[in-house]
């Protein structure tokens, strides 16, 4: 099962957060502990992202992490 368009969506929507809250990639890498290059696969949908992952982007971004799955 190929869920591309699923994951670039979610890649979307955390890229839209953090531009929102004018946060670089380097500083949520750090908040979310994870690294910059990791981040940027996963907002261009190239990576996946395990549930404990996105929970601490969710985190980082002060929204529930449903609001960055929901499809």
């Amino acid at each position: 099962m190929d869920n591309a368009e699923e994951k670039r969506a979610i890649g979307a929507r955390i890229r839209a957060e953090r531009t929102r809250c004018g946060i670089s990639q380097r500083q949520l890498a750090l908040m979310s502990g994870t690294s910059r290059s990791y981040l940027w696969k996963i907002e261009t949908g190239t990576a996946d992202v395990g549930i404990d992952v996105l929970i601490r982007i969710a985190k980082a971004l002060d929204v529930p992490a449903r609001s960055l799955i929901d499809c």
